[in-house]
């Protein structure tokens, strides 16, 4: 009990979950450079009597541990970092390469060991610049002893050099190993946590969803009946034979009719971003018939408003989405412009460009005002309409693996861009 409560204490300073990954894998890589120098250490006592490099084996072991125990109480694990490459890998290694019988030696596996620590430790160009440094350090080195033999100490024998080669082999590959395990373990365990909290926020994001939709549901009905309700007091008062002559009241009934209109807009609004949540289906979709169909919808309403409409939909044009959501983006276009351009022309145009399909919707009405253009995409952000419309358009493009932008002047007229990816043979789901 008490063995297992020291190893139990030990995994708990070391290995604990609060602490972070790469102070993890080095607590193991600092454990497994001290085994490393150690079984050297004692490789050179049993091969030979050369008590400089037991010695600085000895040093290397103490120096890992020293290491090991300091990062853990201080916390300044990217100072024992630089310690580690700069004293043992480009500073030690190379001395008992030359102590230890260079190349025919088991060494070149400990630069192995020491280019894959370098890479675990260290972060972005200062990784790459130090492992490029040793590596061409190491091969210095290795260049060196075949030119310069005589500044090698060989083993006595060529029995001694295999021993040397094969533990060194399997003490290298015993603590990659283990730090390879620890680190795959490590990150599994973080998936699973990721997985969990990503689990809680859809749950969230769909509750937040059904919520809207539900709410949204409910506003409709009242909304619809008040709206009917003012609209019919309207009528009948304008039947009355004996009108009120107080001008205030007619104003009022038109100004909460107004109102209320907004207000379903806006209700309206609010299902399409719900529905653009739930609509996640996706399949191979032919744009040009949509873009077709959306306009004979809009067709009539355009005209009644005096708006000359010029469309230029190139054929056989296809993508991979969701055909209610991409008819809802054209339709808001249009309706921004049947909102704000009073006669004048209206152009729509689809072409293929590369990889993309360009849209353009194209109006000369009263344009939008500089200081909002910047952020007319944002939810909330309108002139007179809810501010959903645009705001859905961007959501749905770039979900699509789009983009949208816009172009406008006050009193000249307003064009919409926006660009789809072309359909490459993606699966349905």
């Amino acid at each position: 009990m008490q063995r297992k409560s020291l190893i139990q204490r030990f995994i708990a300073m070391f290995f604990a979950a609060e602490l972070e990954f790469r102070v993890k894998l080095f607590h193991v890589l600092a454990m497994g450079g001290a085994l490393l120098s150690f079984v050297m250490c004692v490789l050179v006592i049993v091969n030979y009597s050369d008590h400089m490099t037991i010695v600085v084996n000895a040093l290397s072991t103490l120096l890992s541990c020293a290491l090991l125990l300091y990062s853990y109480r201080s916390g300044k694990y990217q100072l024992c970092y630089m310690i580690t490459i700069v004293g043992i890998f480009l500073g030690l290694f190379p001395f008992l390469f030359f102590a230890s019988g260079g190349y025919h030696s088991g060494m070149p596996v400990f630069f192995i060991f020491a280019i894959v620590f370098t890479i675990f430790m260290l972060e972005g160009k200062k990784a790459i610049g130090f492992s490029i440094l040793e590596m061409i350090l190491y091969v210095t080195l290795c260049i060196t002893a075949y030119l310069h033999p005589e500044w090698v100490t060989p083993f006595a024998s060529e029995e001694d050099a295999l021993v040397d080669i094969i533990i060194s082999l399997v003490a290298v590959s015993l603590v990659l190993g283990v730090c390879l395990y620890t680190h795959f373990c490590m990150y599994n365990a973080q998936q699973k946590k990721l997985d969990a909290q990503n689990a809680v926020l859809a749950q969230a994001n769909k509750m937040k969803t059904e919520f809207l939709a539900n709410a949204s549901h409910e506003m409709r009905t009242p909304l619809t009946v008040t709206s009917v309700n003012v609209q019919t007091v309207i009528e009948m008062l304008a039947e009355m034979d004996h009108k009120i002559d107080d001008p205030e009241v007619d104003t009022l009934l038109h100004n909460a009719q107004s109102e209320i209109m907004r207000m379903s807009r806006m209700v309206t609004g609010m299902l399409n971003l719900a529905s653009v949540s739930e609509n996640t289906e996706r399949q191979k979709l032919d744009f040009t018939s949509l873009m077709h169909n959306t306009m004979e919808m809009m067709h009539m309403s355009l005209v009644k408003k005096g708006i000359a409409v010029t469309v230029d939909i190139a054929p056989d044009l296809w993508i991979f989405g969701n055909a209610d959501l991409m008819a809802q983006v054209l339709t808001n276009l249009l309706q921004n412009a049947l909102a704000h351009t009073k006669g004048g022309s209206l152009q729509v145009q689809a072409n293929k460009e590369a990889n993309f399909i360009t849209v353009t919707v194209k109006d000369t009405g009263s344009g939008i005002a500089p200081e909002i253009l910047p952020d007319v995409f944002e939810r909330g952000v309108t002139t007179n309409g809810t501010g959903y419309g645009l705001y859905l358009c961007k959501t749905v493009v770039e979900s699509h693996g789009g983009e949208i932008w816009m172009e406008s002047k006050l009193g000249v007229g307003t064009t919409v861009y926006y660009k789809l990816p072309v359909y490459e043979g993606q699966l349905g789901g």
